[in-house]
């Protein structure tokens, strides 16, 4: 009968142990954006979506992104997909606009329905980088440009990383979407 009890005291330690563990874990449902509306962007929000991010810039020349995803939201959101755009200002091109003047440049020029944020640091070299940088960063993951595009799957993990080139609406981005979603 001792040694019974001590089997379901070890196991209890060994499951609250455990699901401290977890809870501490880290993904990308664990972040929160200022959002350019002034309303939070809280990425639990999301939590089973799949998610296209992006690096963005309202100044850089690849700004025509924004309306091809919002062509990708449009055709994939009523299957539990989302875009958000993440503006910056210290990439290879910075975001000169703020706040609302971001959201109200892209809802104009390019229709984004989308959640955009305000600006962030995102290149992990500066001390005041986003936390989500950070987190990606222990993930191999490094933003370097503008319309870098992440792939986030259902569980918070970053499937995919797609080059600055690769536009939101390509047939390669819509098979890793069609493959996770």
């Amino acid at each position: 009968m001792k040694n019974f009890f001590k089997i379901l005291i070890t196991i209890f330690f060994i499951t609250n142990m455990n699901t401290q563990l977890f809870a501490n874990e880290k993904n990308a449902f664990s972040f929160k954006f200022p959002g350019s509306t002034g309303k939070e962007i809280n990425m639990a929000d999301y939590r089973g979506k799949t998610i296209l991010m992006f690096a963005a810039s309202t100044d850089c020349g690849y700004k025509t992104q924004y309306k091809d995803a919002q062509k990708l939201y449009e055709e994939y959101k009523d299957k539990g997909f989302v875009v958000i755009g993440v503006s910056s200002n210290d990439l290879n091109v910075a975001e000169t606009r703020k706040g609302v003047k971001i959201n109200d440049y892209c809802s104009d020029r390019f229709g984004t329905t989308y959640p955009i944020s305000d600006i962030v640091k995102i290149n992990t070299s500066s001390k005041n980088t986003h936390p989500f940088f950070v987190w990606a960063k222990t993930q191999k993951v490094s933003i370097k440009k503008n319309f870098t595009k992440l792939i986030i799957d259902k569980n918070g993990n970053i499937a995919k990383v797609i080059d600055r080139e690769t536009k939101p609406t390509s047939k390669k981005i819509k098979k890793i979407i069609d493959e996770i979603i």
